[in-house]
């Protein structure tokens, strides 16, 4: 079965998750991709795939037609589950797409809307909630659970049984030790080494990381 699928954002990470969908098709036919939505495009078509409209144009398509979304960033990561409610798709019209170079145990359990990007790892045990991001090169040890909305930037490395509770972003090249608890909304800045729990919306950075300061501080 082909699925046609319709990306939310069509900037860079549309861009990758555009490029997942067609190398997936190289091994098997499996999506059909038919565009983008964007409030604010760039231009009208992006690598031949036509803008079809703006986010609220969700209910517009087919009932069989699902959804993946490339909106996020590390200034609106908060934000990004109440937009997406705010659209009012259903769960089971979310796909979640994999690279075919990543690797995905048997074993592991992914949730929907998530996105895998090229050369990422996902061992046995790991458990991804809804809506999970993983750039290119992350990799997920044993029985890591990561709930949803979380985004792992490029080259994010959790080390075995580590909690990621809901809305982290986890800047690129963090690297977290075993059996640690990221609390709901927190930040970890690039190149953070994790070496102990951090608390429900905290920022840190650093090796070994440790809490930003306020900018009003």
């Amino acid at each position: 079965m082909v699925t046609p699928i319709v990306i939310l954002g069509s900037g860079s990470h549309g861009i990758d998750i555009l490029d997942s969908l067609l190398e997936a098709n190289r091994i098997q036919e499996r999506y059909r991709p038919l565009g983008f939505l964007d409030d604010r495009p760039a231009q009208a078509s992006v690598h031949g795939f036509p803008i079809l409209g703006g986010l609220a144009a969700v209910s517009d398509f087919d009932p069989q037609v699902q959804f993946v979304t490339a909106i996020g960033s590390p200034t609106s990561y908060r934000d990004k589950p109440a937009l997406l409610d705010r659209l009012g798709i259903a769960r089971e019209r979310w796909a979640s797409v994999i690279h075919p170079s990543s690797s995905v145990s048997q074993w592991a359990a992914i949730g929907r809307g998530c996105v895998i990007l090229q050369q990422c790892t996902l061992s046995a045990g790991c458990r991804l909630g809804d809506q999970v991001v993983m750039l290119p090169g992350c990799r997920v040890s044993h029985d890591t659970e990561v709930s949803d909305y979380n985004t792992l930037a490029t080259g994010v490395i959790l080390s075995g049984f580590v909690e990621v509770e809901r809305n982290c972003y986890l800047g690129a090249g963090s690297l977290v030790r075993e059996r640690l608890r990221l609390g709901e909304g927190c930040l970890l800045g690039i190149g953070s080494v994790v070496v102990k729990s951090v608390a429900a919306g905290e920022r840190v950075a650093g090796n070994p990381a440790r809490p930003l300061k306020s900018s009003s501080s």
